[in-house]
């Protein structure tokens, strides 16, 4: 199990501030979030030779790009809206593959008028299916996110099924699912086949399950629980923590890693 954390955390930050901040605290990796108008620098419009810079300070620093994060989404009614975010999740292979990285992250996304959860469902899985010949090719695991209308983990893990390829996967965001009222152990049961990514962050719920963002072992979301379960499976990918813009990198970083690591076995 390795540990990274999103630009998110640093989004002020360039490439090499983020490998920076990665060394001195300890991470194995970093998760550029792309059309965030971040400073990484690493967006599909990253020129050729620009990308095999970015190569080769990956290589050079001994830090690995452990996902790409995008804002991609597939739950459209309209055809062509689809077509476009096929588009665009090619193009991002491409990237994926000119920087060294084996993993982007995807959204299912919130329908775009009222469907069935079968429905939405069906759409997403085919998307994700006509993809994947793409992303087999290019070596590269396409990681749906427990996100949005895809927050729980059944949900997401179906249109996963659907898909059918090996380079389908499933980004585990560990609090969307809790969120919607699953256990760990249930969310989990649902992923553990397709889990290639993770994302991290705590957090405290209101009366009405409203959460606000909490430091590490400071919220309730039982992580502990969520490590113990990948540590039987042997999971070898990331925890990366994406802490939107809640605290300063020399907050959260040191901390995230330290209390993680006192949830190994």
């Amino acid at each position: 199990m390795k540990f990274a954390f999103m630009s998110f955390s640093c989004p002020e930050a360039d490439l090499y501030k983020m490998l920076e901040y990665a060394k001195e605290y300890g991470y194995d990796g970093v998760e550029p979030r792309a059309q965030a108008q971040h400073r990484h620098g690493i967006e599909i419009e990253t020129g050729k030779e620009k990308r095999k810079e970015i190569k080769k300070i990956f290589d050079d620093s001994g830090i690995e790009c452990s996902c790409l994060a995008t804002s991609i989404r597939y739950c459209f009614t309209d055809a062509q809206k689809r077509k476009e975010s096929l588009e665009m999740t090619k193009a991002f292979i491409d990237l994926a593959c000119d920087i060294g990285v084996k993993r982007i992250r995807v959204f299912g996304g919130i329908p775009d008028k009222e469907i069935s959860v079968e429905e939405a469902i069906k759409i997403v899985g085919e998307c994700l299916g006509i993809v994947a010949e793409y992303a087999e090719k290019c070596r590269v695991f396409i990681c749906l996110e427990t996100h949005d209308f895809f927050s729980r983990a059944d949900i997401a893990a179906k249109a996963v099924k659907i898909a059918g390829s090996p380079n389908i996967k499933i980004n585990w965001d560990i609090m969307h699912p809790y969120t919607k009222g699953m256990t760990i152990k249930e969310a989990f049961d649902w992923v553990k086949e397709f889990v290639e990514h993770c994302h991290i962050h705590d957090g405290i719920y209101d009366e009405q399950r409203n959460v606000t963002l909490a430091l590490m072992g400071e919220g309730e979301i039982p992580y502990k629980t969520a490590l113990r379960l990948l540590q039987e499976i042997n999971y070898q990918g990331f925890l990366s923590g994406e802490y939107i813009q809640a605290w300063e990198p020399d907050v959260v970083l040191p901390h995230d890693i330290r209390v993680l690591k006192s949830y190994l076995l």
